[in-house]
């Protein structure tokens, strides 16, 4: 992706940079995007010298597809400096029939317990970026900052009322690299990825693309997918959730 926005972006000749993006011309940007995945992945919560059972977040606690509506804004201070932020509002939920017996944290249930899980947040975003590619034809540029899951877990066995309740505060810092390439006036293809490892400890990765008509200079309609992965082990906890479909949204530049 990066590759082809930079081709794009940095034309082999002067003749083909005749199209003027004239929506970068701009000192706000904001955008918000339909975002509805189906969370999978896995977790697990020990217990002293017992190590809780690893589950599976869709096929064990039934976590369906919820709602992780997105709000993104971008503030030009001039030149090729930006600085971007984002709120992303998490809200999923899972009622099953426990298929197996399974151990999380204090939490004990047998086969065939309803079990009622919750998974409820934000995920806030915040990152300073400079476009070392700055044309005609778009921008790529590279960025650092941080994601903050601020994020509320709850599960309950409904047949013993026995519950764990947990709320995680983490900060990842991450880099990355984004773009934009206009074909043409009203046409415009966008392009994110961003990251950090930190070996057997967790990682955080995502990466984004989109298609976006612009209506005007100033109001763009846009389609695209959006992942995310995210995972962390600390002691006997281990927290795994991949989020990832298509986004629809919409633009506003002033």
């Amino acid at each position: 992706m990066v590759t082809l926005l930079l081709g794009l972006v940095v034309p082999g000749s002067a003749a083909a940079q005749t199209f003027l993006p004239r929506s970068e011309d701009y000192t706000l940007r904001l955008e918000y995007l339909w975002w509805s995945p189906r969370p999978t992945g896995q977790i697990q919560k020990g217990l002293g010298d017992f190590e809780g059972t690893l589950l599976e977040i869709d096929e064990d606690l039934g976590i369906e597809k919820g709602k992780a509506n997105t709000f993104h804004g971008v503030l030009r201070l001039g030149g090729a400096w930006k600085l971007r932020g984002g709120w992303t509002d998490l809200d999923f939920s899972g009622d099953v029939f426990a298929a197996r017996p399974f151990l999380y944290g204090t939490l004990v249930t047998r086969s065939g317990d309803q079990v009622v899980t919750s998974l409820k947040g934000n995920l806030i975003t915040a990152d300073v970026e400079w476009d070392f590619v700055l044309q005609d034809g778009g921008f790529l540029g590279a960025f650092a900052g941080v994601r903050f899951f601020d994020v509320d877990t709850l599960m309950v066995n409904v047949a013993t009322a026995n519950r764990v309740a947990e709320t995680d505060r983490l900060p990842v810092p991450v880099l990355g690299l984004a773009g934009r390439a206009y074909l043409g006036e009203r046409i415009s293809l966008e392009g994110e990825v961003a990251g950090i490892t930190a070996g057997s400890r967790g990682h955080l990765w995502e990466w984004a693309v989109a298609l976006r008509i612009h209506a005007t200079q100033n109001v763009a309609g846009t389609t695209g997918y959006r992942s995310l992965s995210l995972e962390g082990r600390d002691d006997r906890d281990f927290f795994g959730l991949k989020l990832r479909t298509w986004t629809f949204g919409l633009e506003i530049s002033l």
